[in-house]
């Protein structure tokens, strides 16, 4: 018989959720976030499903409302209430959205305790190739992409409004988010997973390159995640 995990508050948990809601414009509703310790995460991630072993490294697991923060990784907290705001792989291409989600937190954190870097390859392509042809803020893209019915098509009509001669089908396409029962590492119906920060040479995930754009006179490669780890972008 399961026993119920050891659970406390997350760090700023209040603070962040009203940064997020005032930043993005758009109420998180309903959220229970949790610190718990590693036996704590491991239990109620295998609830959802996940073997112990895949267990390994993660910091923040959300599943339903509930929201849990290892307790050696209170940064990672902010990250996960950002994914809450509407800015998540169920929503919009998984690269994209934990990119962008990095670079809203990196944005908002107001002291060196708010936010660690995770996802350092996505991370790097939003800052330095999405935004800058978009010529927009990290939070000013998180806003439009948390308040669309369609996140893929905003962001497509977006991208297409930058450079006209795009091809606006092929975007939203590759802009879709995670589907159900598809297996993945953020697998839909059991929970998003956010792990510990990997070194320079394993990047944060395998990423291949779904097109290869050409917005506002610079390269855009729009990635895709293709389940390989450890491997960096590359064209196609």
């Amino acid at each position: 018989m399961m026993t119920k995990p050891s659970v406390r508050r997350c760090h700023k948990e209040k603070e962040f959720i009203a940064r997020i809601q005032g930043s993005l414009g758009v109420n998180i509703g309903r959220v229970k976030c949790n610190i718990v310790d590693q036996g704590g995460m491991t239990e109620v991630m295998g609830r959802s499903g996940w073997g112990r072993n895949q267990t390994v490294g993660v910091v923040g697991f959300q599943v339903d409302e509930n929201v849990y923060v290892l307790d050696s990784a209170p940064w990672t907290v902010l990250h996960e209430l950002v994914h809450r705001s509407g800015v998540n792989a169920d929503r919009l291409s998984r690269f994209v959205a934990e990119g962008l989600t990095e670079a809203i937190a990196v944005e908002l954190k107001q002291s060196d305790d708010e936010h660690r870097a995770t996802y350092p390859t996505e991370t790097t392509w939003v800052q330095h190739k999405l935004l800058p042809a978009l010529n927009m803020s990290a939070v000013q893209l998180g806003s439009i992409v948390a308040k669309a019915k369609d996140a893929p098509t905003a962001l497509a009509d977006l991208m297409v409004r930058a450079k006209p001669n795009l091809n606006r089908s092929e975007l939203i396409r590759e802009l879709q988010p995670q589907k159900k029962g598809v297996p993945s590492f953020n697998l839909t119906g059991r929970g998003h997973v956010t792990v510990a920060p990997v070194s320079d040479e394993n990047e944060s995930r395998a990423a291949t390159v779904g097109a290869l754009l050409l917005i506002t006179g610079a390269a855009l490669s729009l990635p895709f995640w293709v389940g390989r780890r450890n491997r960096g972008p590359a064209a196609i």
